[in-house]
């Protein structure tokens, strides 16, 4: 397949969020043109109006929003129709269009143009390991959603899961053949992968707490107050968003929206850990290796083709505060130990978990 004028779709969130995957793709192709799509509705608006509501009901269930707005067949298949409705609307006919996430197509009436989709999920593992991401009433309104997404999924020409867990479920439970499928993995909200200098001594630990629950939040500082028992200078930094929290050594920041206040918050950082319960591919672990920041996380989902155990950090297999806080002290009282895993994980980052490397795999796969 020739790569000469290619399209990337979906949500505007999501194309933003991965601007520098497209950025990457860039210089494969002639033309690489985003076009945002995910829309309800055809008038303007009326989706204005929808979007506000959204972002109401979302402060006070985001599983409720989701729901209405989103997560249901009948918004699958109407944002799919006006997504490729918007594609046969351009002044060319693409190569290929590749469509940011599942939830919904680029294409619902006609496939004749070749598509694929970058995928961190699907419905059908959200069924079984998180069940607020799967806002179904019943098991019948949950398959006709499978069903929408078995009709993307298989009638496209390539699949670019982030993790072989996904990649395992789009061939058992969506009926994918295997060599429409290379794994692909992310990276992190950077161009280039960090050269400068890690120190570590600060004893700082970081969590992600945007989904305060999924991620963790309860063990981590259940863990901490253990961990302050033995090193009292420690402290632990939360960001992501403000929690009603007032503890010894417990700073909050909340949402971090500079990209250079992260980077230092990072660089003065001893150690991320993030024991999640479900976690897909998190991008915040990539932003840390990135910076060579070692993690302590779960053994869940996509976190073991991210963290390799007593390389660039540690897998705990044990959600307790009791295992988290004895690892993290383990390595909080062994600075050597934790630059060995810093250098590990800026050289992962560098060789594989950037956004050249991922872009080489798809264009590999296509062509």
């Amino acid at each position: 397949m020739q790569l000469k004028q290619v399209v990337a779709t979906g949500d505007p969130n999501f194309l933003y969020r991965y601007q520098y995957l497209l950025k990457a793709l860039e210089a494969h192709c002639q033309s690489l043109e985003r076009l945002p799509c995910g829309d309800v509705y055809n008038n303007k608006l009326p989706q204005k109006v929808a979007d506000t509501a959204y972002k109401v009901l979302y402060k006070v269930s985001l599983s409720q929003a989701d729901k209405i707005f989103h997560k249901n067949p009948k918004a699958y298949i109407t944002k799919s129709r006006n997504a490729e409705r918007k594609i046969r609307q351009l002044p060319y006919k693409p190569d290929f269009v590749l469509q940011i996430f599942g939830l919904f197509s680029p294409f619902w009436d006609n496939f004749d143009i070749p598509y694929g989709m970058y995928l961190d999920y699907t419905m059908k593992l959200a069924a079984d390991k998180w069940s607020p991401w799967c806002p179904f009433d019943n098991a019948k309104d949950l398959e006709a959603w499978l069903e929408c997404e078995r009709k993307a999924y298989q009638n496209a020409t390539h699949l670019f899961p982030m993790s072989q867990m996904v990649k395992q479920c789009l061939i058992e439970d969506y009926g994918v053949k295997p060599d429409k499928i290379t794994v692909v993995a992310s990276a992190g909200h950077f161009h280039e992968p960090y050269t400068g200098k890690k120190k570590f001594g600060s004893y700082q630990l970081l969590f992600n707490g945007s989904d305060f629950e999924r991620k963790g939040g309860p063990l981590v500082l259940e863990a901490f107050k253990q961990v302050r028992q033995v090193i009292p200078q420690a402290q632990l930094v939360i960001i992501g968003k403000k929690i009603n929290i007032n503890e010894p050594g417990v700073l909050n920041p909340g949402r971090i929206r500079s990209h250079d206040e992260l980077r230092e918050i990072f660089l003065n950082t001893d150690i991320v850990v993030a024991p999640s319960y479900c976690e897909p591919f998190q991008e915040f672990l990539l932003e840390a290796l990135n910076y060579g920041v070692p993690c302590v996380v779960s053994d869940r989902d996509g976190m073991p083709e991210i963290v390799e155990q007593e390389v660039n950090g540690i897998l705990v297999d044990q959600l307790t505060a009791e295992a988290i806080a004895k690892t993290l002290i383990s390595l909080l009282q062994d600075p050597q130990r934790l630059a060995a895993m810093s250098d590990a994980a800026r050289s992962k980052i560098q060789t594989t978990l950037n956004w050249d490397s991922i872009a080489q795999k798809i264009v590999n796969a296509l062509t």
